[in-house]
């Protein structure tokens, strides 16, 4: 059995990060049991954030039982109609709710149209909760039924939640493993909780005695194989098929944005390879005000086979591709909303009001105790903050900047 599964939570009480997300979902599935039904919930992320295990949270707490089922179960009207329509029509047994939740719904293909159609006439009509999960939900298929749900984007988990987790997982399983190492895999994991614990796992597994330090889980090697595959390509249709090994298209190009001046270096080369990206970005626009996905075959063209033939041959030396500036900078500015949000949560739920009162209201007045009174850690302890958030809390400047290198 793995322990990604073995240590599920079985409560929104033991979920780890994405405070705000729990928050959400939380409220949605209070209003159902008021009789106020809401739109079905679309939870997005990368694998391993945790989007199954917070519905399966969600419906432990609820005391809901869960009807599951994968998108790509559901490929026509008929099967979505036999599997979900009378789950999602009646209560249970005793008359309570039931959570459908749909999974892995960006699996759906174009080819799949009766299924996609089946599943939008059950979001429309549905009289039980349901929620679905995606990897990408800006996959063409995903067009009309995103606008029938209420998309909820998960971040990836940070680090020093998932070294807090694997800590006591090692304790739990009796696991002769030294902190650093469950740091190590922590900090390699990328946000990606679910590979992480199965990493402790595997470790646990091969005899931890004679394994203290665990290979890296290389998540950018894809991400700087296909750039430099991109501007390295000599043809077509070498650069034309990158972005089949390509999960996040947007990422992609902003990735080769920052590197083709690190690997042309005739200017003309540089323009027109700019020049290119321009107009796969017009046509980006244009998917999304008119909705007409046709447009992607030449967005995917210009920023892939455009690209590499802007150079008149290909630069037969080594260079260290650079990770984009533009997401540093946005993170880094977007590090302590993200705190602070996180932290709101916490102090509305001590204080009976919502995360935005509690960072107007609440917040100063607590990061003043936490600064200037010695019950830091009677408060620590009280509104269950992190050591992270702690800091934060009490450190002022400093800590504002860890915590946005750290988000």
């Amino acid at each position: 059995m793995l322990w990604s599964d073995k240590y599920r939570p079985k409560n929104l009480e033991q979920f780890a990060g994405n405070g705000e997300v729990v928050e959400g979902v939380k409220r949605w599935a209070m209003d159902w049991e008021r009789d106020n039904a809401g739109k079905p919930i679309l939870l997005s992320g990368s694998p391993g954030v945790g989007k199954s295990t917070l519905a399966y949270a969600l419906a432990g707490t609820m005391n809901w039982p869960v009807v599951e089922m994968n998108a790509s179960d559901l490929r026509d009207e008929k099967s979505v109609g036999r599997i979900v329509g009378e789950a999602s029509a009646s209560n249970t047994l005793f008359g309570g709710r039931r959570l459908v939740l749909i999974d892995e719904v960006d699996g759906l293909q174009r080819a799949d149209r009766g299924g996609s159609k089946a599943i939008i006439e059950l979001l429309k009509d549905a009289a039980q909760p349901v929620i679905l999960t995606a990897n990408n939900v800006w996959k063409p298929s995903l067009a009309s039924l995103k606008s029938y749900c209420n998309l909820l984007p998960m971040r990836k988990v940070n680090s020093r939640t998932i070294a807090s987790l694997l800590k006591k997982i090692a304790e739990k399983e009796s696991l002769n493993v030294s902190e650093e190492a469950l740091t190590n895999i922590a900090n390699n994991s990328s946000g990606d909780l679910r590979s992480a614990i199965n990493d402790v796992q595997a470790l646990g597994e091969g005899g931890v005695g004679a394994a203290e330090v665990v290979g890296y889980r290389d998540r950018e090697k894809n991400i700087f194989d296909s750039v430099r595959a991109v501007l390295k390509a000599d043809s077509y249709k070498e650069a034309n098929e990158v972005l089949r090994g390509v999960d996040d298209r947007e990422m992609f190009a902003k990735w080769i944005e920052e590197n083709i001046p690190l690997e042309y270096e005739k200017p003309e080369e540089i323009e027109e390879a700019f020049e290119r990206l321009s107009r796969a970005d017009v046509f980006e626009g244009r998917i999304v005000r008119r909705q007409y996905w046709g447009f992607m075959r030449y967005s995917n063209v210009l920023e892939t086979a455009g690209v590499a033939l802007a150079k008149k041959e290909p630069y037969h030396k080594f260079v260290k591709y650079q990770f984009p500036r533009i997401i540093s900078a946005l993170s880094r500015s977007r590090g302590e909303r993200a705190m602070n949000r996180e932290i709101g949560i916490k102090i509305g739920r001590k204080c009976h009001v919502s995360s935005k009162d509690a960072v107007e209201l609440f917040f100063p007045l607590i990061k003043l105790f936490c600064k200037e009174s010695g019950n830091a850690e009677k408060l620590q302890d009280y509104f269950e903050f992190e050591d992270e958030e702690m800091e934060y809390m009490a450190g002022g400047k400093a800590a504002a900047s860890k915590a946005r290198k750290n988000k």
